[in-house]
């Protein structure tokens, strides 16, 4: 089921708020890849994709922090660069698929496919609402 935008995920601040909205669009490219029987091109185009996105969106998050002279700059810096981190591990063993026999997403492990969109799912909702939520009364 994908996710989908809701008014309680909005910080107020437009391009943030359109930047998480494109997110949401790309975690679901990546579910909807893991399901149903796919190329696994498509699937590791839609995590390269989310991956890149990501690191853009943080660092423009990161700047405007510093702008704002935001007091919680390195724990909100901290938690990116966990969310980073907590991704690359998640996608790895699917990415690792690359080098192997496997040519479609039926081949992808349940384990694999179950802790990539646990993250996802979680990351979006956890991040926006518990951390990104606090930039509100900056921006």
């Amino acid at each position: 089921m994908p996710i989908i935008w809701r008014d309680a995920f909005s910080i107020g601040y437009r391009q943030i708020d359109n930047d998480h909205r494109h997110l949401i669009d790309l975690i679901n490219d990546v579910e909807t890849a893991l399901n149903g029987e796919h190329a696994l091109s498509r699937l590791f185009n839609a995590i390269e994709d989310l991956a890149e996105y990501t690191r853009r969106h943080f660092a423009f998050e990161e700047r405007l922090m510093v702008d704002a002279a935001y007091a919680n700059y390195d724990m909100h810096k901290l938690a990116h660069l966990e969310l980073i981190e907590q991704l690359k591990q998640a996608a790895q063993p699917i990415l690792d698929m690359k080098h192997g026999d496997a040519h479609s997403t039926l081949d992808v492990p349940q384990e694999a496919r179950d802790a990539l969109v646990g993250l996802l799912r979680h990351w979006l909702v956890d991040h926006i609402i518990k951390v990104d939520m606090q930039l509100k009364s900056v921006l």
